[in-house]
């Protein structure tokens, strides 16, 4: 599979940090540029077209009739994001079981993660990007941002997607202001010790 753009990547990131992963068109985005990313990711069968229903994101129209695009297994393994994972995910905010928390502002932030469920225990595979980023979360000092996409050679948005999904499978993230760049840690893991 050909490199994605970083017009792909930020769609299919934004797209897969929401629950139902549906995309909205970015906002600095025009018509012409949403329609053309589209096109690509369906083509390449990273999303796909559904009539959109009440409430959901419309990508664009067709004939007076809303479209959505959603995000497929594919589309989440080439960024990286596990589709067990958030699909037992989802089915437990379905049912009421996970909360959400916005971080604090402030010097120190703690961003709370849902409830560990079963799909928690669940190792990624050893020599992966997700374990990487776990390995160097782990460490007692940390990683900035930078340090994260550096290892793992994602793009900034992709690593922060990436974050996103470790709270999901419920990994306890901290993040602390240090100067001028924000350093992350993990400082609760899930029940078992998935690195």
């Amino acid at each position: 599979m050909s490199k994605l753009t970083d017009s792909q990547l930020i769609v299919l990131s934004a797209a897969a940090a929401r629950e139902d992963g549906t995309a909205s068109v970015p906002k600095k985005m025009n018509k012409a540029a949403a329609s053309k990313v589209g096109a690509s990711l369906v083509a390449r069968k990273l999303m796909r077209e559904v009539k959109a229903k009440p409430g959901m994101p419309v990508w664009r129209m067709d004939a007076d009739r809303p479209i959505s695009l959603i995000i497929t297994a594919a589309g989440r393994k080439a960024i990286g994001v596990d589709e067990s994972v958030v699909e037992e995910t989802s089915a437990a905010a379905r049912s009421g079981g996970l909360e959400r928390s916005h971080p604090q502002s402030g010097k120190n932030a703690r961003i709370e993660s849902p409830a560990p469920s079963s799909c928690a225990a669940q190792s990624p595979r050893a020599g992966s990007k997700q374990a990487l980023l776990i390995e160097m979360l782990g460490k007692k000092t940390g990683a900035t941002l930078d340090a994260l996409v550096k290892g793992t050679g994602w793009l900034p948005h992709t690593t922060r997607a990436a974050l996103t999904g470790l709270r999901k499978r419920g990994f306890s993230i901290e993040r602390e202001r240090e100067g001028e760049a924000s350093v992350y840690r993990i400082v609760g893991r899930a029940s078992a010790e998935a690195a």
